[in-house]
């Protein structure tokens, strides 16, 4: 139709010029009329179908560029979700966190109508809904509750095709497909995340679309997908190492022996870091053992290994900071020799302030395993095992003392009453066997009697020593109590009387105190029994916010505290000694026929005791 209308409008445009231009008579105008009329339509129908086609490109093109736009500006939007999807994983503070960015990721990256977090219940065999993300809560109840009938996990735990329509026989479709229509959901994707080939759960996205998403969408849903599943590595061992770090710092004070709280020490730590080999080596003196102190392992560590990990604990002792190996095979690691399985490895000073009481080493067979960026937890745990093992060996030092301390005072006592009294009953039952013989009865009688009387002080010789092993500040009363039914026994054993007073927080006093305020009452009452010839003694506790104040005082015979071999110089010495030994003074006050006082007081900032007013403290 248009080359018709393009020749007759170029032969009407000839015949107007023709005519304009007079022509004389005679003049053949079909033949212009004909020649241009052809050509000319040629020119223009060939014309306007350039222009038309160049018209036709031009918007081709124009929408060609607006799709790249849109496709950019969609990119350039999944790029920034991506980004901040990553900063948030990387800055998530523990599982949870990274499990709620999970749920986000697919609706925020590729318009997903929803997701959820899906685990695996290993116990009960059935999945679990963690988190939901973009899906009503109509959805959410349904999908709840089929999940609480118990889905079996298998089928998603081994599941390949990772992909499913609305009306297929997914079990996360089962019984929701009517919901899900009504929702728009036609189909669904799953990004498996888990510890290296084990599948621990599913993230599941859900779409409008029936074949799921596209091509590109899941490639950027299994990049974000890679980043979750490391992510939630780093946090789960993360998390494992603050339980570490807590388990640690919540040691019980009173810890067991020093090899249980090793082998205690290293379990938490493997455990806290899922390794299953480590050894301890101890320091004396700033130089390291030549073999471990404690070993869990479980594969045998043959020689080489120990010599490595000695190796490693030499260099972290030196550093006093974690040494790291991060493969065994690499030309940088501090030993040539074979030590496989071990490819990877951690040497953990145990720093207790200025001390370093051991070295703790970790080993892992997956190259990689400790790196540099484990320096700051591995400080940490560090520095909570050492306090537990320096506490453990100054209290085993303390335990030893004061084992020490007591063979010292039982022998003490021995000698200054036991063997001196058995050795006047020895020289008394000569002089019975001598008056035996020459028939002098009174006399033999007389003696024996003192006879009696020095073995019933030997007696009692022998119970101050048991009670004095005895003797324990761990009474269901507190200390007031212990030192009530001591002082009770004592009085009941000598007929003595004994009044017995507590003022303040007694109670409060702390173990190591008390034990001492125990002994210094126990060696001033053997005093009195034995040299005093005392019928009454007053002691008096006293316990306010700035002191301890321990207070005796007798009625006996009294003795001048310049007679430098008196007998009762030796106990007394002894109390000195404990009241000094807690950063307090002792105070004696004594003269012939006028009784003996002692005051021991102990400031309150020397052993770093405060209280409260126990109720029923006085008696």
């Amino acid at each position: 139709m248009i080359p018709p209308l393009v020749f007759l409008g170029a032969a009407a445009h000839e015949i107007v010029l023709l005519f304009l231009a007079n022509p004389g008579p005679g003049y053949p105008l079909w033949i212009p009329v004909l020649l241009y009329g052809i050509t000319g339509s040629i020119v223009t129908w060939w014309g306007l179908g350039r222009l038309a086609a160049f018209s036709e490109e031009r918007e081709q093109a124009k929408a060609e560029l607006q799709a790249a736009y849109d496709r950019l500006a969609e990119t350039h939007r999944q790029l920034l979700a991506m980004h901040d999807i990553g900063r948030e994983i990387a800055s998530a503070e523990d599982l949870q966190h990274v499990l709620e960015v999970a749920a986000r990721a697919p609706v925020s990256l590729v318009d997903a109508r929803g997701s959820t977090v899906v685990t695996f219940d290993e116990r009960q065999n059935r999945l679990r809904l963690d988190v939901a993300w973009g899906l009503s809560n109509t959805y959410l109840q349904k999908l709840h509750e089929r999940l609480e009938e118990g889905i079996p996990m298998e089928r998603c735990k081994t599941c390949t095709v990772l992909s499913a329509h609305v009306d297929s026989n997914c079990p996360l479709f089962d019984g929701l497909q009517e919901i899900a229509k009504s929702e728009g959901i036609y189909s669904l994707a799953c990004l498996p995340f888990g510890r290296g080939e084990k599948r621990e759960g599913i993230i599941t996205a859900y779409f409008p679309t029936p074949d799921g998403p596209p091509e590109n969408h899941l490639q950027i849903l299994n990049i974000v997908a890679t980043e979750i599943v490391n992510a939630l590595e780093s946090a789960r061992l993360r998390d494992q190492h603050m339980e570490a770090i807590y388990a640690l710092e919540h040691l019980p004070e009173q810890a067991p022996a020093l090899d249980a709280l090793l082998t205690q020490i290293l379990d938490i730590t493997l455990m806290g870091w899922n390794v299953s080999c480590g050894v301890v080596f101890l320091t004396e003196g700033g130089q390291l053992g030549t073999r471990p102190a404690a070993v869990r392992c479980s594969h045998d560590l043959g020689e080489e290994s120990l010599r490595f990990a000695r190796e490693m604990a030499r260099r972290a002792l030196v550093d006093a900071a974690p040494y790291i190996v991060p493969d065994t095979q690499h030309a940088d690691a501090p030993w040539n020799g074979d030590v496989a399985p071990i490819r990877s490895a951690a040497a953990i000073p145990l720093v207790a302030g200025q001390d370093v009481p051991g070295v703790l080493v970790m080993f892992s067979d997956a190259a990689g395993y400790f790196r540099a960026h484990h320096a700051p937890y591995l400080t940490s745990v560090g520095h909570h095992a050492g306090l537990a093992l320096l506490n453990a060996q100054l209290r085993s030092q303390v335990e030893y003392l004061a084992v020490v301390e007591e063979r010292y005072r039982l022998s003490r006592e021995i000698h200054d009453g036991l063997a001196q009294t058995l050795s006047v009953i020895g020289w008394r039952l000569d002089r019975a066997a001598m008056l035996l013989r020459k028939g002098d009865h009174p006399a033999l009688e007389k003696e024996l009697e003192d006879i009696r009387q020095e073995l019933r002080a030997a007696y009692l010789d022998v119970r101050q020593a048991i009670d004095g092993l005895r003797l324990n500040i761990h009474h269901p009363g507190g200390l007031y109590a212990a030192l009530s039914s001591y002082v009770h026994d004592f009085s009941q054993r000598t007929g003595i009387h004994i009044s017995f007073e507590g003022e303040g927080p007694v109670n409060d006093i702390p173990e190591d105190v008390g034990v001492q305020l125990l002994r210094i009452v126990q060696e001033s009452l053997a005093n009195v029994r034995k040299h005093a010839h005392a019928q009454h003694v007053y002691i008096r506790l006293r316990h306010t916010p700035s002191s301890i104040e321990l207070y005796i005082e007798d009625d006996g015979i009294g003795f001048d505290p310049r007679q430098p071999r008196h007998r009762s110089r030796v106990g007394l010495s002894s109390i000195r000694e404990r009241a000094e030994k807690l950063g307090g003074t002792f105070t004696l006050a004594s003269q012939p026929g006028e009784g003996t006082r002692i005051l021991v007081l102990i400031p309150t900032r020397a052993v770093g005791t405060t209280g409260t007013h126990v109720k029923g403290a006085r008696r």
